[in-house]
């Protein structure tokens, strides 16, 4: 079992540094191309679309054809397709190609590594499910949060270190690590049986028990982005800083945030005992009281506090909507709901940026304020459906 969970969590981990490792790098490697910020928002944003896009097809595939086969042939489609884009990069580098010919290549590789990640997180997921009971489903979600969570905040910072070697250095290192990663899987994971030999059953995304959760998991992703995306504004507008300054506490502010969320995984590996809507709960009631001190004061040593706030809420809500989900439906449909927690993050990481930066540039305030509504709806929903339990469970003592 140990090996499971260490195969589980590197893939993870992998697939989320491959996801993050590319956007430091895009800007400074698109003025090198000559081209324009919105040729870098172009390539990033398609690539999350063809995740939104292909997060469903992996997991039905994992039910299928098995989590270990699939977790292959996402590693080995990255490798293909990441050596693809830094094959591309380096002939734009170099003049060999440019102009519409070379924006195409960006943008269809982008959009084919993009499509090939989810494949790993949503089979890893399912694979979870399968070897943990209802007790242990938590901890097991958990440590996939944990991984995911690693991979967002160590991505950047292997994609810094490697800048300083060169630009391209980053999307080597990308290309190199499906490779490991498939090697590590293919030693330690053991096979399994495809969990079912027809096509695995669809499910209803609104279907009761489960739309609560994914309304939670669209929620947290679109705060978690959104604070990735206009946090660097709101600290330099409200603080008055340098944009060196920006930089360099935005990012120490995020790194607290992600050893925050980490941490919290951790506790909730070794102790699981909240049920999901409760974990998701206090998780909504921590980013709400996040997001309020961002909003109603302009310090910067309150800020990192509200940033490890902000981190505890999102280490809750992460696995505490991912746990409620797989519980949510039965044993042959893991890797379609696993495809669909996918399904729900990427389109959060699609919509996040546009609707934030559309938002801030009405008012600084406005992206912050929207997500703590809709937080606080999210958190009156959670309580309702659990008064709404009890009151059942008293009602069925009664007869």
């Amino acid at each position: 079992m140990g090996t499971i969970r260490f195969g589980m969590f590197f893939s993870v981990f992998v697939a989320m540094v491959g996801l993050m490792i590319i956007a430091p790098v895009m800007p400074p490697l698109v003025r090198e191309l000559g081209l324009g910020e919105m040729h870098s928002g172009l390539i990033i944003s398609l690539g999350s679309v063809a995740m939104a896009v292909m997060s469903p097809f992996w997991g039905r595939w994992s039910d299928k054809f098995g989590r270990r086969p699939v977790i292959l042939a996402g590693f080995a489609g990255m490798f293909v397709c990441y050596a693809l884009f830094t094959a591309v990069m380096y002939a734009g580098l170099h003049g060999l190609w440019s102009g519409s010919l070379l924006i195409t290549a960006l943008v269809a590789t982008r959009a084919l590594i993009g499509a090939f990640i989810p494949a790993v997180p949503s089979s890893a997921q399912a694979y979870m499910a399968d070897v943990t009971d209802a007790q242990g489903r938590s901890a097991g979600m958990a440590l996939i949060g944990a991984a995911n969570g690693l991979g967002l905040v160590l991505g950047p910072a292997i994609a810094g270190g490697f800048i300083l070697i060169g630009l391209i250095w980053p999307l080597y290192i990308g290309a190199l690590l499906p490779v490991v990663a498939f090697a590590v899987v293919l030693l330690v994971v053991p096979k399994r049986k495809a969990v079912v030999h027809a096509r695995p059953p669809r499910i209803d995304p609104l279907q009761r028990g489960l739309r609560l959760y994914l309304l939670s998991g669209l929620t947290v992703m679109l705060c978690i982005v959104s604070l990735q995306v206009v946090g660097g504004f709101y600290f330099q507008d409200q603080l008055g800083l340098t944009t060196k300054e920006t930089a360099r506490f935005v990012s120490f502010g995020l790194m607290i945030s992600g050893f925050s969320m980490i941490g919290t995984q951790g506790l909730l590996m070794k102790r699981s005992k909240l049920a999901p809507r409760r974990q998701l709960l206090w998780g909504a009631l921590l980013l709400i009281g996040s997001l309020a001190i961002m909003l109603l004061f302009a310090q910067l040593y309150v800020y990192y506090a509200a940033y490890l706030l902000f981190g505890m809420g999102a280490g809750l809500m992460m696995p505490g909507f991912m746990t409620g989900a797989s519980l949510a439906v039965s044993s042959d449909q893991q890797g379609g709901i696993a495809g669909l927690v996918g399904t729900v993050q990427g389109i959060a990481a699609v919509v996040a940026p546009l609707l934030s930066t559309g938002l801030y540039r009405v008012d600084k305030h406005l992206p912050y304020g929207l997500v703590a509504v809709l937080l606080l709806v999210l958190a009156a929903s959670l309580l309702l459906a659990q008064r709404s339990k009890a009151n059942a469970m008293e009602r069925s003592l009664g007869h």
